[in-house]
């Protein structure tokens, strides 16, 4: 068994059990609020958890142990977050709609790339239909949304830090794909067609 096929083994095994501590977590939260606690977020991660389950293997994988930790931290770090007692969902249920608009977000963009979707920089075939057209990683702009929804409706000093460092982590696992992917032609010219990464002529 190669090293690389050993890491992907691990990080299966570490996902799903931080997976399924995070959705317990809410759920009990949700049970005692009578209030669907941190829903969005959980869609969003068990939606993330099978399409890394069922991901193909890519064509090549960065083997920096910079894009390995960039990865590993950005794809988990949000799962050691935990509703707080008291969560605030804010007017109309703004910070939940906020997660499921996040959610949304990443069903759309992580559909496009489908099986080829994955945690750490590859190349796994250049994509450029749908939110691809307007940014290039959509799907962390969906993260990103969702992710601040759930920590302002569980405000806690240990989800803040949490968000600051998977956030953090985020932006060196994008620069770190993109360096993976500049030695493709085609995403070259991509990125002359699309040049924001998270936010249309602003990032």
């Amino acid at each position: 068994m190669t090293g690389t096929r050993r890491r992907s083994l691990l990080l299966n095994a570490v996902l799903v059990a931080l997976f399924v501590a995070f959705a317990y977590a809410n759920f009990a939260r949700w049970l005692e609020t009578g209030r669907p606690v941190g829903l969005g977020s959980v869609l969003l991660e068990a939606f993330t958890a099978f399409l890394f389950l069922v991901r193909r293997s890519p064509q090549a994988t960065s083997g920096r142990p910079l894009a390995w930790m960039a990865a590993t931290v950005g794809a988990f770090t949000m799962l050691l977050s935990r509703p707080v007692p008291h969560p605030d969902a804010g007017p109309l249920a703004l910070l939940e709609i906020a997660q499921l608009a996040g959610f949304a977000i990443v069903i759309v963009a992580l559909g496009t790339l489908g099986r080829s979707f994955g945690i750490v920089a590859a190349n796994r075939g250049v994509k450029t239909r749908g939110l691809y057209g307007l940014v290039r990683h959509p799907a962390y702009t969906g993260y990103l949304v969702g992710y601040l929804g759930y920590v302002a409706e569980n405000a806690s000093a240990r989800n803040m830090l949490l968000l600051a460092v998977a956030t953090g982590a985020q932006l060196v696992r994008i620069g770190e794909e993109e360096r993976m992917l500049g030695a493709d032609r085609a995403y070259r010219e991509y990125l002359v067609r699309v040049p924001h990464r998270l936010l249309p002529y602003v990032y």
